[in-house]
């Protein structure tokens, strides 16, 4: 799995301080390291760093279920290309 980009991580890890590591397979949502109040922002997040718009109207769990579904549904092809799109400023509080 290619790695998501450092803001997405970031974001992560203030959310969760206590946790170092994260199978890019843990299911997100049961673990409760985002929950639903999170999403939102977690989506935003997302958005900045792949250059693309979610439409909330259309947000689907599964889509953000784990590290890997949310890589392979939203950063697979600037992976793929080498594109240096996900180098958006990070610093939101």
């Amino acid at each position: 799995m290619s790695a998501l980009p450092p803001e997405v991580m970031s974001w992560f890890h203030e959310q969760n301080p206590d946790v170092e590591e994260v199978d890019p397979d843990l299911d997100l949502f049961d673990t409760r390291l985002v929950n639903s109040l999170s999403l939102i922002e977690f989506v935003v997040v997302i958005e900045r760093a792949s250059g693309q718009v979610i439409d909330r109207r259309q947000i689907k769990t599964d889509d953000f279920r784990t590290l890997r579904t949310i890589q392979e549904k939203y950063f697979a092809e600037s992976a793929s290309d080498g594109s240096d799109t996900a180098s958006a400023t990070t610093g939101t509080g």
